[in-house]
């Protein structure tokens, strides 16, 4: 049977679907418009909804457009700002109606479980929400665990930011207080002395930045944090050697005792919503290919950790699914779906393609899939560690002519830092991870001023690791005990 006009409701989830890879597709081709954080968001969407799309993509005539419903539903319950603005475009351009779909917006307010706990959210960073986090905690003392830049896309004023503070302790009574005698460092996590609360705060579109890099734990906060709203839209943070400004600020306080706090209190009564009920379908003649897409999409979704990052995943994903599902969400008896399906993975599992192949033996472990080798078949690249007799001729492999520092990840006990580069005809990001961090001056970051300004130094001894990265403003250098290197 022929597909003919416009796709119905499970047509467009195919093609939603399909526009996932595409995507995929241009990162790996393009990796300097890469958007990370907008990547790694279609590929959560994807993890709860993956196979019940292709359920109601595969059901019978009668029940696949309200099947198809229910997960637009459900993927508008769930999916972010962006996120929905992108399957609205998606779908306005195929003729359906976004909001009878993906159903009303919804207002960032905290909710309530089942059993009546208070569950913050994300909310804006303001004036009023500063003096909520005073009156709740007490951040002196505390630490700065973790910061990072990430710029997004093509555009290089783009540029998101993230930093997460661990309080010293909570100015509001608990259920489970922890002794005065412990530090925020040396409590013990247990249940009756819980973890010490930590504030992750996130800015969409950072202007300026500064933060420090250091040993984990070795950046005390001085003094409580000043926030100050600088321009209608555009707000600042301020403690010690830690500042972040711009827009879209905001925060959200990982505290299981959250439910007792000033701003839960100021929070209103808070709602209780539950998910859409997503459909109970089994897959009709396509249960290897949804089950297969599903674990590429796991291995993908570890591009969150950063240094994880591999372009030729990326291209090795869109080469084995770009397209699969406008032919699988066809309305198809469920037979010839079956044989459709069976020669579609006999062809991915014949490919000559040593990415394509390289991946599907990863990820068949999973189903199990056998995936024979092939005789000579190249090596993905892996990480390289970076060392004395190394360090000369890594950086040298590369032109870094038009690059930039494009995300910087100080955590515990690591950070990683990406840099674009072109090797031989291609472009490429360099993924570095630097461990055991031994500190170095604090970073300063503005839109205009994270292009590369020469080549990358690395200076290796047998005790530790300085890399040094020219930037417009000066040399930014970071020290490590070890370290190693990637890029494809």
């Amino acid at each position: 049977m022929m597909w003919t006009g416009r796709a119905d409701e499970a047509g467009a989830l195919g093609l939603l679907l399909d526009r996932t890879y595409a995507d995929v597709a241009a990162a790996a081709e393009r990796p300097r418009s890469l958007d990370r954080e907008f990547l790694i968001g279609q590929f959560d969407l994807w993890d709860n909804h993956l196979l019940p799309a292709v359920a109601a993509g595969t059901a019978p005539p009668w029940t696949r457009r309200s099947a198809a419903r229910a997960v637009w539903r459900r993927l508008g319950f769930a999916a972010g700002d962006e996120h929905r603005q992108w399957m609205a475009g998606h779908l306005d351009g195929l003729g359906h109606d976004p909001v009878a779909l993906l159903g009303p917006e919804r207002d960032r307010r905290p909710s309530r479980t089942q059993d009546g706990r208070l569950i913050p959210v994300p909310q804006p960073l303001t004036a009023e929400a500063a003096e909520l986090i005073r009156a709740d905690y007490d951040l002196t003392g505390g630490t700065l665990a973790g910061a990072r830049i990430d710029v997004r896309g093509g555009d290089p004023q783009r540029i998101s930011g993230a930093f997460k503070l661990t309080a010293s302790s909570r100015r509001y009574p608990t259920d489970s207080p922890v002794p005065p005698t412990l530090s925020a460092d040396s409590r013990p996590h247990t249940a009756d002395s819980p973890a010490p609360p930590a504030l992750y705060f996130h800015v969409g579109e950072l202007t300026s930045a500064v933060f420090p890099h250091a040993e984990h734990g070795s950046v005390r906060l001085k003094g409580e944090p000043t926030v100050v709203v600088t321009a209608p839209d555009e707000v600042s943070l301020e403690s010690s050697a830690l500042r972040f400004a711009g827009r879209d600020f905001l925060w959200y306080p990982d505290d299981m005792d959250w439910s007792g706090s000033a701003a839960a209190q100021a929070s209103e009564e808070g709602i209780r919503e539950n998910a859409p009920e997503l459909p109970e379908l089994a897959a009709r003649g396509a249960d290897v290919l949804g089950v297969l897409q599903l674990t590429i999409m796991w291995q993908l979704r570890r591009m969150r950790y950063a240094g994880l990052l591999r372009r030729w995943e990326l291209a090795a994903a869109a080469t084995l699914c770009g397209g699969l599902n406008a032919q699988l969400f066809r309305v198809t008896p469920t037979a010839l779906r079956a044989r459709w399906a069976a020669r579609r993975v006999r062809t991915m599992l014949e490919t000559e393609d040593s990415q394509a192949r390289a991946l599907l033996r990863i990820v068949g472990r999973h189903l199990p899939l056998e995936v024979p080798e092939l005789p000579g078949a190249a090596v993905p690249p892996a990480p390289s560690r970076i060392t004395v007799s190394t360090a000369g001729r890594l950086p040298a492999e590369l032109d870094f002519t038009g690059g930039r520092l494009r995300f910087v990840d100080v955590a515990a006990g690591e950070t990683v830092i990406h840099l674009d580069a072109r090797r031989g005809d291609r472009d490429t990001i360099v993924v570095i991870l630097l461990s055991e961090p031994l500190g170095c001056a604090p970073l300063t970051v503005i839109p205009d001023g994270l292009t590369l300004a020469g080549r990358p130094g690395l200076d290796v001894t047998a005790d530790d690791v300085t890399l040094t990265v020219p930037l417009p403003g000066g040399d930014w250098t970071v020290r490590a005990a070890a370290g190693s290197w990637y890029a494809d």
